[in-house]
């Protein structure tokens, strides 16, 4: 019969292997109610994964059409309107930075971000409405 000497552990090696015990203690204890999320996670999980390729299946699919002239009339009525509130609100921002010290910048940041976005929004709206089909647009094809 071989005798075998305990093994010398130092403290730092007794409290990693404690804490392993503990946890696997933790994990046996728990692990019903784990097993219980783990399987709604995967659920949701599958449903995410289901949406989003039904929804990357719906975008390679679309053709986008051209819209009416009512469509771009409410659209660049929505944006105008939006934009006048914007200039309120940035006019009243101004305002009160020109009454505050000389170190606030982030009204005229936010004001420059914002009118450069509409600015922005209007010129795709009126670049992106150009029809293939109308009359010189198609460069092979040339005015006719």
């Amino acid at each position: 019969m071989i005798h075998r000497q305990p093994l010398r552990v130092g403290w730092a090696r007794y409290y990693r292997l404690w804490v392993d015990h503990q946890l696997v203690r933790l994990r046996h204890g728990v692990r019903p109610g784990w097993s219980a999320l783990a399987a709604a996670a995967s659920e949701v999980v599958w449903v995410a994964r289901l949406t989003a390729g039904l929804a990357a299946l719906r975008a390679a699919r679309m053709r986008p059409g051209p819209w009416t002239d009512g469509k771009l009339l409410a659209l660049v009525s929505v944006i105008a309107l939006g934009s006048l509130a914007v200039s309120g609100v940035l006019g009243y921002a101004l305002s009160r930075w020109v009454a505050s010290g000389p170190g606030d910048l982030l009204p005229a940041a936010g004001g420059a971000v914002a009118v450069g976005a509409a600015l922005f929004f209007l010129v795709f709206i009126v670049f992106a409405s150009a029809d293939e089909d109308r009359t010189g647009t198609n460069p092979t094809k040339g005015r006719r």
